[in-house]
């Protein structure tokens, strides 16, 4: 059948088998489908046009308000610099206090390297000692290098966008979009939408732009999702488990997996973090390993007042003026101090426990005994607890949010489309716009702006970021069940 009969059954104006009189109940619950597929069809193209036109307003046509003209390091002039004008200033967030930490080891062999790097000369060298893994390899093949770092960062990013192409897709086709987007540009468009909103993703971007090995656990994260959906359990907790490497807070997937009786998940993990675990002990020493839980109590007890940690603890920092809001000034310059953590507070210290273990509990728990409806929408719940429940998270960690709007997206278009009264398709619609919301707020660095309430109460609103990812975890939580369906009067 061509595709003008179909529009025209949709509409009502076809006459013979699929219109008029004579349409039948199969053929009348194929328009009804056929109008759904049309709805969600649209429904992606506007969110396609609206990542666009959010990302050019914000981005760049409003970007010199937003960042105060100070021209904020970008993915473009990480580029430049990755070519080779001033490849020395090229960011190292996370790469330098690891090369720091490194080194020392190289030079003292198995000691206490936490106490030597982060409580005696201050560096940030926060990560278990399983990252430096990644350091050894590289120095193995003769890949340590300033540019390498940058260009495997880079190449991270790459592989976070084709992941959410390929996260778009398979989404469509497990959520009943088979049909609304089987054509090649229908395809193309949403491969698109995959690919333009990580792009346009603040967290992934900044990322990449300060030199965080964020990005691999982001560009883990997104195929994991991907993985999980096509059940390939095994391989999703394969990544989350090379993660944890780097970032232990994601062992406690370890945890969701063995609640929920994914083994797969589990061996996944463990064949990944077991022999890691041994190599660094191996490599730095067993007891030298174990220190890293002086970092990690030292962590939970002050946390980090700057406005960038997007968590309970930064948050309650801020409003009552514990430690530097804002990047130190010295000589008429700015920059960050290294060692400019938040005054130990005891308020901070309880509140920031009592609502870790909150998140942590809710995410390792919430639909526990769900029978397998909607494991997804429990995974992505996880990720997004685990991520807000530390005493520290930074802009960079909220990639994880990316797979979460993807997800949100196809759910309330579902919901939208199955809502029959004129109410509750409004609610559908609403929802639809709190996301598009909620990606734009996202999207873009508000920061600048909103430092200019650092000495005032109205604080609380430099961790919109914070904000933004509880709305998102309401709507993941409120959506995962679907509507329920009215008869026709």
């Amino acid at each position: 059948m061509k595709s003008k009969e179909f529009v025209r059954a949709a509409e009502g104006t076809l006459e013979g088998p699929l219109g008029g009189n004579r349409a039948g109940a199969v053929d009348a619950l194929a328009v009804k489908d056929l109008a759904r597929d049309r709805f969600a069809a649209w429904t992606l193209t506007a969110a396609f046009l609206f990542v666009l036109c959010a990302d050019t307003l914000l981005g760049v046509v409003f970007r010199p308000y937003l960042d105060g003209g100070t021209g904020d390091t970008t993915v473009w002039d990480v580029l430049m610099l990755v070519a080779g004008r001033s490849p020395e200033r090229l960011p190292l967030d996370s790469w330098e206090p690891m090369m720091t930490a490194f080194t020392w080891l190289r030079d003292h062999g198995k000691e206490n390297v936490y106490d030597a790097v982060f409580f005696t000369q201050h560096v940030k060298f926060q990560y278990p000692l399983t990252s430096l893994l990644v350091m050894e390899a590289l120095s193995a093949v003769g890949l340590l290098h300033l540019r390498i770092y940058a260009l495997i960062n880079l190449l991270m990013v790459v592989a976070t966008v084709g992941g959410m192409a390929l996260l778009m897709r398979e989404l469509a086709q497990r959520m009943g979009f088979d049909r609304a987007v089987r054509g090649g540009v229908s395809q193309l468009t949403l491969a698109a939408l995959g690919a333009v909103a990580a792009l346009c993703f603040y967290p992934v971007v900044k990322a990449f732009a300060v030199g965080q090995i964020q990005v691999w656990l982001n560009a883990a994260f997104v195929f994991a999702t991907l993985f999980y959906l096509r059940d390939r359990r095994a391989l999703a907790g394969a990544l989350l488990g090379a993660s944890t490497l780097i970032k232990p807070q994601m062992s406690l997937f370890l945890v969701w997996a063995l609640l929920r009786r994914e083994w797969g998940f589990a061996i996944g993990w463990a064949v990944v973090v077991v022999p890691g675990f041994a190599a660094a002990c191996a490599l730095y020493g067993f007891v030298p390993s174990l220190h890293y839980l002086d970092v990690l109590s030292f962590l939970g007890q002050h946390g980090e007042s700057y406005y960038s940690n997007q968590t309970v603890n930064g948050l309650l920092h801020r409003l009552l003026h514990n430690g530097p809001n804002l990047l130190s000034t010295s000589n008429g310059d700015t920059e960050w101090r290294g060692s400019a953590f938040a005054p130990y507070h005891p308020l901070v210290h309880v509140a920031t426990l009592i609502s870790g273990v909150a998140f942590v509990l809710f995410g390792l728990l919430w639909r526990i005994r769900d029978g397998g409806r909607q494991p997804i929408a429990s995974f992505l719940v996880a990720g997004t607890c685990f991520t807000i429940g530390t005493p520290i998270a930074w802009v960079p960690h909220y990639g994880v949010l990316l797979p979460v709007c993807a997800y949100l997206l196809f759910v309330l278009i579902d919901r939208a489309r199955k809502e029959q009264r004129g109410q509750d398709r409004r609610g559908g619609l609403g929802r639809l716009l709190l996301l598009g919301a909620g990606f734009a707020i996202l999207s873009n660095d508000f920061f600048h702006p909103l430092s200019e309430l650092a000495d005032t109460s109205f604080n609380i609103l430099q961790s919109y970021l914070f904000f933004t990812a509880l709305m998102l975890l309401h709507l993941l939580v409120t959506t995962a069940d679907p509507p329920r369906t009215t008869r026709p009067s």
